[in-house]
């Protein structure tokens, strides 16, 4: 298994490539990242640490990516505090674009995971980019919407988080649809009061600010990486495990031409399925306000694009 991660000297790829090696989630490791001081610092760590695993860790360029099964973008232009992850399009659909080109030219059979905000749209264009061919190989990373619901919830319950399970839908950002009618302790279902829920809906922008406003800067690194393991992981061993993700959409849920978290089963050949689950009419309101949020950043993707 060859893994390329783009962006590796950023915050996401190196926790991603650290996580990936101490797994033994690859045989190859692929670090590609324009700042090549900072490349060469996580390389030079990352190598000995992946040594012991018998991982070979290389960095290089957008050749050296060929024949990789699985590209991991994490690639993004240096921005300011943002109120929302939709801001960030401008900076990083150029740079989406490009790296999508270089995957299209030298490993067009690689599963990619795009995780540069905002991943919805940035994920569509992937996929536009790549000839629209093969939608289930193209998965956006929105799993710590679901991640850190179920820590919310858990803490409002009052139970560990491994006992909760309970999805996140629509865009991964401020309109993104809490299914609080997924919720379940120890596989039960459970009610969540309506004060509390008012609080946990209340976290999603405040978690943001408080990492846009960090100095220096962060954003949610290990966080991420745990959650793209648990996707590769998912991918090389063909576990069909449900993982909320960004996922182009033909039809689930109405919608067409675009790219929205939903529970997709995932294995070897990346989305096998996008499973269509039951919602009270308060979650349906929801997801009909993100899909209306999401939709003009797709028509607007598509016309940087270049698709009429």
């Amino acid at each position: 298994m060859k893994i390329t991660i783009m962006g590796a000297a950023g915050t996401l790829g190196s926790c991603a490539a650290f996580t990936i090696a101490i797994h033994k989630l690859a045989n190859e490791i692929v670090l590609i990242d324009p700042g090549a001081d900072m490349l060469k610092a996580h390389w030079m760590d990352l190598n000995t640490v992946a040594a012991a695993q018998d991982v070979l860790v290389n960095r290089g360029n957008f050749p050296d990516m060929a024949g990789s099964d699985i590209v991991v973008i994490t690639s993004g232009a240096p921005s300011g505090v943002t109120s929302s992850r939709a801001d960030l399009i401008t900076g990083n659909l150029p740079i989406i674009i490009e790296n999508a080109e270089n995957i299209m030219k030298y490993c067009p059979k690689a599963i990619v995971i795009t995780e540069t905000n905002p991943v919805d749209p940035l994920n569509y264009a992937v996929y536009l980019v790549n000839g629209k061919e093969n939608r289930q190989k193209y998965i956006g990373y929105t799993l710590n919407d679901t991640i850190r619901f179920r820590m919310w919830t858990a803490a409002a319950l009052g139970v560990r988080s491994s006992r909760v399970r309970g999805l996140v839908m629509g865009e991964h950002g401020h309109t993104q649809v809490m299914l609080w009618s997924s919720l379940k302790v120890d596989g039960r279902p459970v009610q969540v009061d309506e004060e509390s829920k008012k609080k946990i809906q209340s976290l999603p922008p405040q978690t943001l600010h408080d990492y846009e406003t960090l100095k220096p800067k962060r954003t949610a690194g290990w966080t991420s990486a745990v959650g793209t393991a648990t996707i590769i992981n998912a991918i090389t061993n063909n576990t069909q495990e449900l993982i909320p993700c960004s996922a182009v959409l033909d039809g689930e849920y109405g919608c067409y031409n675009m790219s929205m978290s939903v529970p997709a089963v995932i294995g070897r050949d990346g989305i096998h399925y996008i499973r269509i689950v039951d919602m009270n009419q308060e979650e349906r309101t929801g997801l009909k306000k993100t899909i209306d949020f999401l939709t003009p950043m797709m028509r607007n993707v598509e016309l940087c694009v270049g698709i009429k």
